[in-house]
């Protein structure tokens, strides 16, 4: 049981399965558990789990307050046990545990037994008090301490006495958690402000224990305890201290039978533990028991190849027949074969290529086809693609329903190879993921948004526990598995239509977007890195003249000697284990110090800058277009915004001198012209609409400056009388009452007391007070449910903010504030660019939407098109769904991304 509760309070973010059943608990046990007995060093040959039960034990009756004031088991943790005890019966662990007896004394007794069988016993436990209990044939085992082992000698050095005395220690220093009260009055109650008076604390209790042998012998003698405190306290409470060790004391005769028969280790009941591990959602656990089972078949056929037997029979998932299309001319014959209404399963490999001439591009290398469960068929791609010329039909068909994993590789059969290639006819001319109704990666994401991995081997094992063997057309047979599971689970949650709406048909804009790409200047780049070059030797040298030697300024090491030992500078408030660190956080807190640290971060944030965007964007651009091809991603972001990768465009920074160069380096082709539309303040605009906060949506309606409207609220100030500083302040505190600012983070960001700090955000929440109101019923809803809700449906598992731990939930009631509006303003955008992207073909457009960074997106049209493309963009943005107050777009022309002007 102690393991159990050290897992309940271990500081890590809470685990739940999908229906919401938290989960950290048994898999903290189990981590620790096969640690042990996968370690060739550890492996016992028995072994035994005791549980504590609820029955009164000789303890209680002998001291009526003992761990009286243990509050009850909470219930997110009483749920959790019987989930320990199925994953013991599943990994063959005997259960042990005696009525009246509590799990220490069983262990006790077990231990004593086996020393007396000549066995060697270890004692799995982070309890000092069963320290006691080593010494001879007997060891304790302690996970916490990376699993030390303690033999009696370890015990004398860890606790200052040899194992027998630790009673004694514990008689006179106590134990809070089980009430055991030591050298102090149990009953004393304190007054009001006042503190409990002070016992003998732990070093104390070795002390006394060290010169006079005994509990007992230190109270006979308490008059020559030099110390008073110590001396006053064996004097007055010498009859607790007698009852102390008393409870202290481990007994060894409690009525338990050591069954080695029954207590040896043993393989696992793997369906048991597979069922168990796939209820929970352990898909690390699921992929390690795979491998396991693997091995173990493994040397079971290498075992009977040895001996010139036949192998055992192997344990499989039960898979299908596949079979590989023998030529392209099979491949047509069985997409013209009648399949009305049947859904066919589209698994697409792609080969990512790095060509020095051409950049990055990839190509499909095969494909696998599947019409039912467990029959499928698979084909390699030839090199001139003339293969996929047999699938056009079924391609193009609309009414024919298809399956598919990610439908952005999907739209790859709709494009040439090449980006360069111009669109004319063949693939292109296709209806974007014509007949597509199943995508598993979207409903994947729809339905465990905070899951990093939405590969398509981590989805089969979650959703039908199971791992893929990789024969060829494995992956189209299992796609027609969990499609109509994932589908079923997508609907009752509520989340269908928003697949249908944005999900699905982002995919395709997407898949236009990466292709078009942006065209990036490898000049200015080449420039921008020669400049950052030279800056960061400059600072080099300023930095080691500052530190009087040359030193690695990248290695923490060094930089830590010259801060913390040769310039002898002490950051403040640091814990112990931080005390040396070079965090960012330090060194701003050593700038007040000295002026090296401060040095030392802008060397830091030029030296990203450079090694992220001028040197890396140069090597990714596409020789044959002279443009990026970034990849977007729908599943990157629990928020339901999008990121990218290969390069990331999403973080560019705007603030810096060199990020605005950066930006420069992004045009237009030539005789063309980029546009950005950017929604303005569309987080706070979405805030009005949830909170109906009626001054919001007056200052909104109405077409004021919010911030400045907010610097009237809040400080006093009439908007001709305020200055920068007012609105710079009421800017921070607009925006960061949506990711639920402290006092603390206010006051840092403007450079001001805690105190004053707080009573800006009351005066906010005093003004505002819709949005107050609507804040906490979010979060009360929140607290209830266990996940929040978007203006459009997306759902956001928040497990967290029920956790016991502050910081854990803290940050999750801040999430929880924001991502209903960073969810719906991602969301919003999203419905926006699926419009625009519907509209440009239609409308004869040769603009291309080629970025979208949260709340912008970027275009290239010829000149001519800038400002029917203005008029078509902005309407659409601004009346993409209707709210309470209006939305709002800025829109900006211009050469390069840096200089557009509205």
């Amino acid at each position: 049981m102690g393991f159990i509760f050290r897992a309940f309070f271990a500081p890590m973010d809470r685990l739940q399965t999908a229906q919401g059943v938290p989960t950290k608990v048994p898999f903290l046990f189990a981590t620790m558990t096969r640690r042990i007995i996968n370690n060739p060093k550890l492996r016992p040959d028995y072994i035994a789990v005791v549980f504590d039960v609820a029955a009164p034990t000789f303890r209680d009756k002998l001291f009526a307050a003992y761990k009286a004031q243990r509050p009850p088991m909470p219930d997110e943790l009483s749920i959790q046990v019987p989930l320990v005890r199925r994953y013991c019966e599943a990994m063959h662990f005997p259960i042990i545990e005696m009525a009246g007896y509590e799990a220490d004394d069983v262990i006790a007794s077990i231990a004593r037994q086996g020393a007396e069988q000549n066995l060697e016993i270890y004692i799995v436990t982070s309890d000092k008090d069963m320290m006691q209990l080593v010494g001879g044939s007997v060891w304790m085992l302690n996970p916490g301490k990376g699993d030390l082992l303690i033999d009696a000698a370890k015990v004398e050095e860890i606790m200052g006495v040899p194992p027998a005395k630790v009673p004694d220690v514990m008689a006179l220093m106590g134990d809070s958690i089980d009430n055991i009260p030591g050298a102090r009055d149990p009953n004393e109650k304190p007054a009001p402000g006042e503190r409990r008076k002070a016992g003998i604390g732990e070093v104390g209790a070795r002390q006394l224990i060290q010169e006079y042998g005994s509990a007992e012998e230190a109270v006979r003698r308490a008059k020559d305890v030099k110390r008073a405190n110590y001396r006053d306290a064996l004097e007055k409470y010498s009859e607790f201290v007698f009852l102390s060790k008393q409870l202290a004391k481990i007994p060894t005769d409690a009525p338990v039978t050591v069954d080695l028969d029954s207590w040896k280790l043993v393989p696992p009941d793997t369906n048991a533990l597979r069922t168990l591990y796939a209820e929970l959602g352990f898909s690390s656990l699921l992929r390690e028991l795979a491998a396991a089972q693997v091995a173990a078949a493994v040397a079971a056929t290498d075992t009977a190849t040895a001996a010139g037997e036949p192998p055992p029979p192997a344990a499989t998932v039960e898979t299908g027949v596949y079979e590989e299309f023998s030529s392209a001319a099979a491949l047509s014959h069985f997409f013209g074969e009648a399949r009305a209404g049947k859904p066919v399963a589209a698994w697409l490999e792609l080969a990512l290529e790095k060509d020095e001439d051409e950049g990055y591009g990839s190509r499909v290398a095969a494909a696998e086809f599947s019409v039912a469960p467990q029959t499928a068929r698979s084909i390699a791609v030839d090199a001139e693609g003339k293969t996929l010329d047999a699938i056009v039909p079924w391609r193009n068909d609309a009414k024919q329903p298809k399956i598919v994993h990610d439908p952005k590789l999907f739209d790859l059969l709709t494009c040439p190879e090449n980006p360069s290639a111009e669109s004319k006819g063949g693939f292109n001319d296709a209806p974007r993921l014509a007949g597509v109704c199943h995508a598993t990666k979207l409903y994947s994401y729809l339905l465990r948004p905070t899951t990093a991995n939405h590969a398509f081997e981590e989805v089969v094992l979650r959703t039908l526990n199971c791992t893929l063997s990789g024969a060829r057309g494995e992956h189209a047979d299992f796609l027609l598995r969990i499609a109509p599971i994932l589908r079923a689970e997508v609907e009752k949650q509520g989340l269908a239509e928003l697949y249908e709406k944005i999900d699905l048909r982002l995919a395709a804009v997407l898949a236009r977007m990466e292709r078009a790409g942006v065209y990036v200047d490898r000049k200015a780049l080449e420039v921008i890195s020669a400049t950052l070059d030279k800056e960061l030797r400059r600072l080099e040298m300023q930095i080691c003249e500052l530190a009087g030697c040359a030193f690695n300024i990248n290695s923490p090491q060094q930089l830590a000697e010259i801060l913390f030992d040769k310039l002898n500078l002490q950051p403040p408030r640091r814990s112990r284990a931080k005390s040396r660190s070079t965090a960012a956080e330090v060194l701003e807190e050593l700038s007040a110090l000295h002026p090296l640290p401060k040095l030392v971060i802008e060397y830091r944030e030029l030296a990203k800058l450079k090694s992220t965007y001028a040197d890396a964007l140069a090597k990714l651009i596409h020789h044959g277009t002279g443009r990026l091809h970034t990849r977007f991603s729908q599943t990157g972001a629990a928020t339901g915004r999008l990121s990218s990768s290969t390069p990331n465009l999403q973080n560019i920074p705007v603030r810096s001198e060199i990020g605005r160069q950066i930006r420069a380096a992004f045009t237009a082709a030539p005789g063309h012209q980029l546009l950005s539309a950017d929604y303005s303040q569309i987080e706070l605009r979405l805030l009005a609409h949830v909170s109906q906060d009626p001054v919001l949506l007056d200052a909104f309606r109405r077409g004021e400056d919010i911030h400045s409207r907010t610097a009237q609220e809040v400080f006093g100030v009439a908007p001709f009388a305020q200055t920068s500083e007012h609105r710079r302040a009421a800017k921070v505190i607009n925006f960061g009452i949506v990711y639920g600012l402290s006092a603390f983070g206010l006051a840092q960001q403007l450079g001001i007391e805690q105190r004053e700090a707080a009573r800006f955000i009351a005066a906010y929440f005093e003004r505002y007070r819709g949005v107050r109101d609507y804040l906490d019923r979010h979060l009360a809803e929140v607290r209830q449910t266990g996940f929040t809700r978007t203006l459009f449906g997306r759902i956001r598992p928040m497990p967290e903010i029920n956790s016991h731990i502050p910081n854990i939930r803290n940050f999750a009631e801040r999430t929880a504030m924001n991502t209903p509006l960073q969810g719906a303003a991602a969301d919003l955008i999203k419905l926006a660019m699926i419009e625009i992207d519907r509209r440009l073909p239609e409308q004869g457009f040769e603009t291309r939407m080629i970025l979208q960074v949260h709340d912008e997106l970027l275009f290239e049209g010829p000149q001519k098109e800038i400002a029917r493309l203005r008029e078509l963009v902005k309407p659409v943005m601004e009346g993409v769904h209707p709210i309470s107050v209006p939305l709002i777009v800025d829109v900006k022309v211009g050469q390069n991304w840096r200089d557009m002007e509205p």
